[in-house]
């Protein structure tokens, strides 16, 4: 099969797939007509807190189970190397620019020793969601083809893309669920969403204790929320603020 209906007919598999546990099977058969036999499918925070919502799926048998047993997600290279770009990358690659330390040295050697030798992983970060990453792994000594593992990357945004869909992802927000908000106050929000206190927010904004206070509650009333945290998610997933907003300049 060629690499083009390769990748048409895993489109069409996986957006009509109803579970995730079918996008992971698709996905897998495409993985090995690439040349790949281990795919992981993962949002890293479920390692720290597994739930219901986040996406885990993976054949990597015992390999798979001594990685969450032993915690190596906390050291694991190619899970903080995913964090920090935003295109796919080889584990070779991420050998040269992580420079892993000997912790990392020992969790890819012993991985090598369960059958996963090289790979290939694709992060996947949606705002205001859990990051992720699709890893394709191989025994092989090297790779499949450039063009091969571009076609990965495209495969994995596909069923990454499907198991968020069939996960509940993204939360549905309409716009006309997003409330009219004022200039004063999206600024007093975006304030509090870089963890400026009520009293620091009135003083940047020149404002008394008592209307900061009252533009906050009013901003949780409007998103029916009753924490900050939460309105800082609604907000992001409504458009009204970006992940600009929430880093302190």
């Amino acid at each position: 099969m060629s690499l083009d209906r390769l990748i048409r007919y895993h489109e069409r598999r996986v957006r009509a797939a109803r579970s995730a546990t079918e996008i992971f099977d698709h996905t897998l058969a495409a993985a090995g007509e690439l040349g790949f036999n281990r795919l992981a499918i993962v949002h890293a925070s479920w390692f720290i807190r597994p739930g219901r919502r986040l996406i885990f799926h993976h054949n990597f048998d015992e390999w798979g189970e001594i990685f969450v047993a032993r915690r190596y997600y906390l050291h694991d290279p190619a899970l903080l190397t995913s964090q920090r770009t935003n295109r796919p990358f080889t584990w070779n690659e991420m050998r040269r620019t992580l420079q892993p330390d000997p912790k990392q040295v020992r969790i890819l050697d012993e991985a090598v020793r369960h059958g996963l030798r090289i790979g290939l992983t694709v992060p996947v970060s949606v705002p205001g969601e859990p990051a992720g990453c699709c890893t394709f792994a191989t025994d092989a000594s090297e790779l499949p083809s450039p063009a091969l593992c571009r076609a990965a990357a495209w495969i994995a945004d596909e069923a990454f893309a499907e198991a968020r869909r069939v996960n509940g992802y993204p939360v549905p927000i309409e716009v006309t669920d997003v409330p009219h908000i004022n200039a004063r106050r999206l600024e007093c929000l975006r304030w509090a969403v870089i963890g400026r206190t009520d009293a620091q927010i009135a003083l940047i904004m020149g404002l008394t204790l008592n209307t900061v206070r009252t533009y906050m509650r009013d901003l949780r009333r409007m998103f029916g929320v009753c924490s900050r945290t939460e309105l800082a998610r609604v907000a992001q997933r409504a458009g009204l603020i970006g992940l600009d907003d929430s880093i302190s300049q």
